[in-house]
């Protein structure tokens, strides 16, 4: 078995990076606090298997980021290409 400061300093730390994680790519609030409010592996082994599972939560993460990035570009070409359209005219003092 671990010494328990250090697997507890380990779980703390998985869990901060997790939270930044999901902050970055968009990811579920409770889905962080439920994986926060497990209780803090015992051996390293089950570190592992937390971090295999942050790892997993991450990944789903990132594939719907993607997806909303691909639906804002989808969005943004759209309007490039209507510019013209939805441009006013230019106004010049030399013309008044």
């Amino acid at each position: 078995m671990m010494n328990d400061s250090f697997m507890n300093s380990e779980w703390q730390s998985l869990c901060d990076h997790l939270d930044e994680v999901s902050k970055h790519l968009g990811g579920s609030r409770e889905e962080v606090m439920q994986f926060r409010d497990q209780p803090p592996p015992q051996r390293y082994p089950e570190l592992l298997e937390r971090v295999r599972q942050a790892a997993a939560l991450a990944t789903r993460w990132r594939g719907e980021s993607a997806t909303h990035q691909q639906d804002d570009e989808l969005i943004d070409e759209a309007g490039r290409e209507s510019f013209p359209a939805s441009d006013p005219p230019t106004f010049s003092h030399a013309h008044a």
